[in-house]
């Protein structure tokens, strides 16, 4: 049995992370790659969106939020700028990696659904732009960059650790 209000839970807290990420990749674009400050500044309030939509269903349940829910902001605002020193194409990489693992992660937890709760709907439409997001990511991404491996590897660890803690605080 599904416990809707931990998933909640759960995607709210990862969703200030990805706001997080999507401040820290704009900080740097501010300064290197000015191009696509629109481009990052769209998911970023997608996230902020998708913050908001999973707190007021927490709210509506009279469920709680994860506790120190803003260190997963911070969290992601360090990883963002960490990853977007290494160059556009790290922040490529990052987003399509990470938006991945958000799109499998919600595909999961729609199979639990009811496909005619107003919640599936909900679920159902951020998964359409955390999609977007991942496209996104593999356009920014190119083909070729020397760092692809690490980046890869270091975000889907970052998010997974990221669900593990909210999952447990």
């Amino acid at each position: 049995m599904i416990n809707i209000n931990n998933e909640l839970k759960i995607m709210h807290a990862c969703e200030l992370g990805a706001v997080g990420v999507y401040r820290g990749h704009k900080c740097v674009a501010r300064y290197f790659f000015r191009t696509n400050l629109a481009e990052l500044d769209s998911m970023r309030f997608h996230e902020k969106s998708h913050v908001e939509i999973f707190k007021s269903e927490l709210i509506n349940r009279n469920a709680r939020t994860c506790r120190m829910s803003p260190l997963f902001f911070w969290g992601g605002l360090f990883y963002g700028v960490f990853i977007g020193m290494f160059g556009l194409k790290s922040i490529g990489i990052s987003t399509s990696s990470i938006e991945s693992i958000v799109v499998h992660e919600l595909d999961l937890v729609l199979e639990k659904f009811d496909n005619k709760s107003s919640l599936y709907g909900v679920i159902q439409q951020v998964k359409l732009e955390e999609l977007e997001h991942k496209d996104s990511g593999e356009n920014l991404a190119g083909k070729n960059f020397w760092l692809s491996n690490f980046v890869f590897k270091f975000s889907r660890f970052s998010a997974y650790a990221a669900k593990s803690l909210a999952s447990v605080l």
